[in-house]
Formats: C-alpha cells, structure tokens, sequence
C-alpha cells in the first residue's frame, strides 16, 4: 500500500518480499494404539522417551506388547511417539462424593483406567479464604506393601475449588487441567442464592446499637462484591435506623452494576438476638465484604470472613461433604444455618462440652468451653478454636482444626476407609443441629476409588472397581483412528502392538482399516507378521503366507518384516516379540543421519536393545521372502539388522513399481504433507498469475532444499525435479472454479538393492 504524505521529509515503508518459506515436516512420529494394564484410556498421549512413558502408563506388566514396543522405538533411535491405549470392556474405578444432606454431588473417575485406580484417594476439606464457598481436595495414589504398610506414590492438592461452573476454579475444569489421577463429574449442584451474615449481634428486630457502634466517626464505610461485580463502596451514617435505610445504602452504590441484595435482620435464639443478613437477588455467585479505603467499619462490624463473619456462596451446599467427623453448618440455606447458630449462640457460658466416643480403645474426652457469653459470632469461633485446642492436647487418636465455623475431627489411625466406629457427643441442641447425631456425623478420612474396604461412611456411595478389560476389537482400533485424526496434528508410522490374547486371526483383520488410517494420515503402516511362521516356506506359503496378509490392505502404504525379534523381558529370560517398534525407531534414527530418502536397512540399520531373532535365516531363504516384499530381519556377525525396504507393494509383478521401496513412499509422503502445510496461505488468495508465480517459487525453494541435501536423483535441478504452475496446469474453467493445480514431480533415490560385483581372474601371468 503506498505510503501517505502530508509533510515534506523523508518516509519509511516496510515492503514485504513475497516470498513464502515450506517448512519440511518431521517424518518419523510414530503413533501406537494398542493394550496397556494402566494409562489414561482414549486419549491420545504424547511421549518423548520410556521414562516418560512409564511415567503415564505405568511398568509392562502383562502379555500385551505396547510397553515393550515403547521402548524398542525409543532405544533404536525414535524421539517422539503419539500413544492410544485401547481395551475391550475396561472401566474406571469411581467413587460418588455427597454434600452435607447426603445427597450424591460429584462423582471421581481414575483418569487411568483399570483396577490401579482403586488405590486412589480423596480428602476433602474447607480450609480456605472462603470457607462457606470453596474447597480443598488432595487426590492421592497410594501403594501398600506385603505387610499392609502404605505409602503414598503419588499426591496432589486443589486449592479453592467451587462447585460453580462458570467459576475459573469449578472442580470439573480444574481437576481436567491439572490432576494426573482422577476426573469429576458433577452429579447435582443446583444455585441458591448467595448470603452473607454479619458477626456482629443485636438484641431485637432493627435495632441498630450494635451497628452504630461500629461506625467511628459521623459514617462508616465498607465495600462490597455481588456475583463477581467490582467492589462498591456502601456508607453508612452513626445514626441509622433500620433495614430499610441500610438496603438504600446498598442500591445506591450497586447502582449501575445489574447486581441487587436484600437486607434483612432475622432472628436468632429466641427473641434475644439478631444478625445482619445480606443476600444476593439473583441464584449462584456470591457476596465478599472488604474493608474501605477510609472510615472503614467493616472489621468493627465483622463484616467478611476475613473479619469474621459468614459468606455463603451459591453452590456451598452443593460442596462434598468434608473427611473425617465434621460440625455441620447447613448452608443450603439462611434460614437453615440461622438454627445452627441459634443452638451455638444460645449456650450459657460453661455449658459446652465436647466427647469423643471412640470405641476402638473406649476412650472418651471431655473439652469445656472456658466461660464466655456466646453473643457474636467472634464468641463462636472462639469457642470452637478452645475445642480444637483441647483435642489436640488430649486425644491422641485424633486430631482437630476449625475451618470457618466447622470443626473437623480426623482420625489418626487405621486406613482410607477404616470403621473408626466413633461419634460425637455434645449439648442436646447442638448435636442434633451442628453435629446432627450420631450416626450420620462421621465421613471416612478418606473418599476411596474402587469397591473395597470397610465402613465407606454415610457420604459416599457408587463405588466401583476398574477393569483392565480385555483385548480390544475393532470397533476400538476404529475408534482410535478416528480420535487420532481429530487430536493428533501429524504422525507418520502407524504401528498396532500385539494385545493379550490376540490371536494371528484377529490381528488379520487389523491390517486393511489400519492401512486405510494410514494412508489418510499421510503415513506408513508397519504390518507384523503372522507368529506361526517358521521358515521362509512359511512366509511365501501361497495360502497362509504373506499373500494372505496383502487381501483389502493399501500396500503401498504398509511394510512388512521378519522374523519377530528376542528382548530381554522384565522379569527375566527372553521374550519374543514383533519388530514393529523397534522397525519404527530405525526408521527414526535413519531419518536424522541420512534424510527420510535413505532406506532403513543394511549394515547400519542394526537394532539396538535386541538379543536375537525367533529364526535364523540364510542367504537363501532371504532370497525367497525379498521377491515377496517381506523384509529380511537378519543376524550378522556385527548384530541384528533390518535387510529389505520394500513396501508390500514391492513383490515382483505387482505392477506397480512407483512405491515398490519404502524410502520412495516415505520421502513423497513428506513432500506431500509439507507442501500441503506451506501452501495453505494461497486459499482465497486471487486465482491469477501473481499468485502462480509465488506458488512456483515456494515449492521449488523447498524442492531445490530437498535437492542439494541429496534428496533425488539426477546430477542437476532439472533432472532432479520439476514445480509447474500456469495457464497449462490450471485453465480457465479451473480458475471460474476456484481451483489452482501445482504439479510436482522428483526424480526419487532407489536402494540398491542388488550389488552385483564380478570378478575376473587374470591368466597367463608368471612370476618375475
């Protein structure tokens, strides 16, 4: 665009080259779908080396090969592989959390399905900013030795969770993001309105004495936050009245916000005392108090939790329950925890008591509040940080801490899920409205994934163990590729490890869907061979040889090897398995010193971590498979080597000769996909010969990269390759169509794969 002048000088005009640069893509990600006993369950997972691997999936601890070909990959020189673990049937195991009422409200699935998922746990508890809106909850793997020992393998904590979802912290959204063990699902969280009670107590309906006080100076002042709004400064003068002056105190500051709230004074234990009450018009969200800039009165009238009072958010009723034996506030609604507080509020001074009935050792202990008239609120946490502290002191089996206004009593013995068989026992009010009663008071110390254990408490149910499941169909192979389509930008070898008890016959079946994902990816499909094979007569068997492994599979897009290989197994000896991974991660390797032209066999292409081959072959016998497209796997002298690269299009009379050499399909596909990346920026482009030429230019700049690294044949550009595109390729109904045609051609490099050397002995000659 030409620059505009206005002033005369000298004017700077950035112009851009019109050149765009194709970025070769990588060419050995390779992507495994197969069986695994633990692991996250369909979802494709990147990994970039076995530790990392064991790290997600855990050890190789069955039949199945997945593990085993992971390694093979990484130790024969791969970098990056994409990992889908599949099964038949396999399940999570799962625990359903309730809320205070007892009502299920959030279901735990172990993110790695499968029976190690039972040794998850979860504890629960309110000791946050916020205790009457969020949660924390730690999530924890744990092991147990031969001796019932446990020791904690893995642990997490979720700080100030809520179970609101429009919330940055909703436990769903959370627990995807960041936890590596479980995921939640909310069951029921219904919104109420959200409600603040200020700390401080007056003695009838609308009196103000208490309020007034609070206020230093001719007015006071505090700010607050409705559902999420900006903070607004209230005021309020040292004579107000009534609720209904405090209510036009709060419309004029939320004036302009779409946010409102109710002022109310209701009443508390009988006709003696009264609170402030500030709830939200509208369901979900929340109301926070915070003190003012200047003439503050917000911690004088305990107004906040930081200061004292109670905020209740919306979905706080809907929170599990929290561990271990807790006093209950009953949130759901103000009127409902208004009760609770009657029954705390309304003790005399030295009347309350505090035992815990533990059965298991008959221990009983007795905490007696130290005398105080419980007339505000700061009066009650007192009291219950007084508890707190006598627990602590004398029971040795448990263990106590306030949270708001909750005091929370865990169990220092036994396990996750041990039948503590203990209760509280307080004041005849108090138990039936803070502690409920006996039955109901008590939560295990921990939520436990799976359906085992003792006594799971009154607030969780729905328990299930995981399933491994068995060896998957193929409907979940069918599913894996379609997942690997949708989530996985790019991958290039496609390789199906053997599962637990997957016969010759179901693995058959494998081949033709996979090479057909393959070929969509723009990748190569590394076939294995049927294990019943033995000889070399074996594989080119007319009926159950190789011939049977070519029925409804691109070919072009697939390779095959053999024989399987020997590693070492975990636990011990030797364990014969395919090639695949190992074929996978010598492709990788040979990628990265020679380029994706070169052929991944000969001398060079030795597999590493490898003890041997299910079967020796001679000379011969590989001269009876290579004309067949089956790659030699052969022993030498120097080690273990992969000797053919040939696609299964390669047999001889195939009629198709372009991609008979695996190199040729594999450097095409990488020219295919790259340019199919790099010239994505033409698309709506207008369809003339400016934009011809710039096509021309960057796809033979990448051409002409590939060319000087020795990519093709021929000792000159011209011989090597060719990028056309005009007026020939693309014609005029092509353009009234929107179309434009690039045609690319390359000479390719082919193996060598016969070296003929002749030798001729001179006769005749004597000795000097």
């Amino acid at each position: 665009m030409p620059v505009q002048v206005s002033y005369p000088g000298v004017y700077i005009q950035e112009v851009s080259s019109g050149s765009r640069t194709i970025t070769g893509t990588s060419t050995s990600i390779a992507l495994f779908i197969g069986q695994h006993p633990s692991g996250p369950m369909n979802t494709p997972i990147r990994t970039l080396s076995v530790t990392e691997f064991r790290r997600i999936f855990g050890p190789d601890e069955g039949s199945s090969e997945l593990g085993k070909q992971i390694e093979m990959f990484f130790f024969n020189g791969g970098s990056q592989a994409w990992v889908i673990r599949i099964a038949q049937g396999a399940a999570p195991a799962t625990v359903e959390l309730h809320d205070e009422a007892g009502d299920p409200t959030l279901e735990l699935k172990a993110y790695n399905w499968g029976t190690t998922g039972t040794a998850i746990r979860a504890k629960v508890d309110y000791d946050t900013a916020e205790p009457e809106q969020t949660f924390n909850m730690r999530v924890e793997q744990v092991e147990v030795d031969g001796l019932g020992n446990i020791t904690v393998a893995a642990s997490e904590l979720h700080k100030d969770l809520t179970m609101d979802p429009s919330s940055g912290n909703y436990v769903v959204s959370v627990l995807d993001q960041q936890s590596s063990l479980v995921r939640g699902t909310v069951l029921n969280a219904d919104a109420n309105p959200a409600y603040s009670l200020w700390g401080i107590v007056e003695t009838s309906a609308d009196d103000t004495t208490a309020l007034s006080a609070a206020i230093s100076g001719a007015e006071g002042k505090f700010r607050v936050s409705v559902d999420g709004s900006p903070f607004k400064t209230v005021t309020l003068s040292n004579s107000v009245a009534d609720t209904t002056e405090i209510q036009a105190a709060f419309d004029a500051a939320l004036m302009g916000t779409g946010k409102s709230v109710t002022v109310s004074n209701p009443i508390l234990a009988a006709d003696t005392r009264y609170m402030w009450q500030i709830q939200s018009d509208a369901d979900g969200g929340f109301v926070t108090f915070a003190s003012a800039n200047e003439d503050d009165m917000a911690v004088a009238a305990q107004m906040g939790t930081a200061n004292g009072g109670i905020d209740v958010g919306g979905y706080a009723h809907s929170r599990p329950a929290a561990s271990g034996l807790f006093g209950r506030l009953d949130v759901g609604t103000a009127a409902n925890l208004h009760t609770n507080l009657e029954a705390w509020l309304g003790q005399s001074a030295d009347a309350v008591s505090l035992e815990i009935l533990d059965t298991l050792d008959s221990q009983t202990l007795t905490a007696t509040v130290p005398s105080a008239a419980l007339t505000e609120l700061a009066s009650l946490r007192a009291a219950l940080d007084t508890l707190a502290a006598d627990v602590n002191a004398n029971a040795e089996r448990w263990t106590a801490a306030v949270h708001g206004y909750r005091l929370i009593l865990t169990p220092n013995f036994g396990g996750s899920d041990s039948d503590h068989t203990a209760y509280v026992s307080t004041e005849a009010a108090l138990e039936t409205t803070y502690f409920w009663d006996q039955a109901n008071a008590g939560n295990t110390a921990y939520y436990q994934l799976g359906s085992f254990g003792i006594n799971k408490g009154a607030y969780q149910t729905g328990t299930s163990a995981g399933n491994n499941g068995i060896k998957p169909g193929l409907d979940e192979y069918a599913a894996a590729y379609v997942l690997a389509d949708q989530q996985i930008d790019l991958f290039n070898i496609l390789v199906l490890p053997r599962a637990d008890g997957q016969s010759d016959a179901d693995r058959l079946a494998l081949w033709g869907p996979a090479s057909a994902a393959a070929k969509s990816g723009r990748a190569v499909l590394i076939v294995d061979p049927d294990s019943s094979w033995s000889s070399a007569n074996d594989v080119v068997d007319p009926t159950t040889g190789v011939t049977s492994l070519r029925t409804g599979v691109v070919l072009d897009h697939s390779t095959l090897s053999w024989p399987r290989i020997r590693v070492s197994g975990d636990g011990g000896g030797l364990r014969t398995i395919d090639a695949c991974g190992a074929m996978a991660g010598i492709m990788a390797r040979t990628d990265v010193a020679r380029g994706v032209w070169k052929a991944p066999a000969g001398l060079e292409a030795n597999f590493i971590a490898v003890r041997g081959v299910e079967h020796a072959m001679s000379d011969a016998e590989n001269g009876l498979i290579n004309p067949q497209a089956v790659n030699a796997v052969r022993a030498f002298p120097a080690g273990i080597v992969s000797w053919g690269a040939r696609t299964m299009v390669g047999y001889d009379n195939s009629g198709n000769d372009d991609y008979k050499y695996l190199p040729v399909r594999r450097l095409a596909l990488h020219i295919e996909e790259s340019l199919y990346r790099g010239l994505q920026w033409a698309v709506f482009e207008p369809n003339d010969a400016p934009l011809w030429r710039q096509l021309r230019q960057s796809a033979g700049s990448f051409m002409d990269g590939l060319f000087r690294r020795g990519a093709f044949a021929g000792g000159k550009a011209s011989d090597a390759y060719f990028v056309k595109v005009d007026s020939e390729t693309t014609t005029q109904t092509d353009v009234n169509l929107g179309i434009v045609n690039v045609i690319v051609g390359f000479a390719p490099l082919k193996p060598a794969e016969f070296v003929v050397v002749t030798l001729q002995q001179m006769a005749g000659q004597t000795q000097a």
